[in-house]
This record gives structure tokens, sequence and C-alpha cells, in this order.
């Protein structure tokens, strides 16, 4: 079926057969698709606060795990300071074969050090540092360093006392041959 204004222009030669049935086609596909849905009805109530809940809980949740990866990046980022910290003041201390045994969270550490390494733990000249899963001897400047920023990260830091400052121990002289 065609109306007026196709036969006039099929005359003229402004169009051909070919596009007259094109166009009907055409109109025919979009005759029979569905009108489009303007909205989905509102949900009833019950429904709706049960979805607010579930968001609600959803929310708490992310909150939680955000706060968990927050809290991991904080201390991945405070053991790499640490680390730098550390890293001028250290000093080598795999080098020995004296062991020096320290207490790091209730249980006895040790480490094998040189003889002037250990006469300097034990006068409180350098401290042992806690990094990651090593042990780690640095000097007393160091251990200040680390005390002021994380004091969690340092395990030994001996006070220089000395005899004549304290009078119980003229009275007690520490052998010298006295290993811990």
């Amino acid at each position: 079926m065609r109306n007026a204004l196709q036969e006039q222009l099929l005359k003229a030669g402004l169009i051909k057969d070919k596009e007259i049935k094109e166009a009907h086609k055409q109109q025919r596909r979009e005759d029979r698709r569905p009108p489009p849905v303007k909205g989905a009805p509102p949900p009833p109530p019950a429904a709706r606060t049960e979805a607010d809940r579930a968001r609600a809980a959803k929310a708490e949740r992310d909150r939680g795990l955000n706060a968990e990866r927050e809290a991991r990046a904080a201390r991945k980022a405070l053991i790499s300071q640490i680390a730098q910290l550390i890293d001028p003041f250290r000093r080598p201390h795999n080098d020995g074969e004296e062991v020096y045994n320290f207490i790091d969270g209730g249980a006895v550490k040790r480490i094998y050090v040189a003889a002037n390494t250990r006469a300097a733990l034990a006068s409180g000249e350098y401290g042992i540092v806690r990094l990651r899963t090593r042990y780690v001897v640095i000097t007393a400047e160091g251990a200040q360093a680390v005390r002021q920023r994380a004091p969690e990260f340092l395990i030994v830091q001996n006070e220089t006392v000395s005899a004549a400052e304290d009078p119980a121990y003229l009275e007690h002289p520490i052998p010298d041959d006295l290993l811990w």
C-alpha cells in the first residue's frame, strides 16, 4: 500500500521501489515492539526496609574492611619508616661467636655477636631493634630515634649504671665471667 506522496516520488524518480519496501518493513518492525516501560512499580514498604537494612549492613561491613586495610597499610608504612630510620645506625653483629641473650615478648632470644659488640650492648652503647622477623644491632642514637618514633620496635637498650653511681654494686660486685 503506497500513499500518494510515495507514488509521486516514484514517478519523479527520486526514490526506488526497493526503498519503499524497506521503509514498510521498518515500520512493521517498530509496530511489533512492545511499548517502553515507564518505570517498575514501587516495591512494597516491607521489602524497601529490608533492602535498606541490607544496604546499611553492607556499608558497615565495607567500612570495617576499609579500616582494616588502612591499618595494614599504616603498619607497613611504619615498618618502612623504621627501616629507613635505623639504616644509618646499623652495626654488623653476625660475625661473632659469643651469644647475647635477651627477652622479646616473654621469650628468650639470642644473637651471635663479637666480644666488643657484646660489651657495647651490655653498656648501653648499642641497642637491639626487631625489624620484621630479624633483630638488628644499632647505636644508642638510633635506639633513641626508634624509641621516639615507635617504641614497640626497640627490644633492648640497656642503661649505663656505673658502680660509683649505685652503692649497691659496691657491696656485691658482678663477676667478670658471668654471661647471660
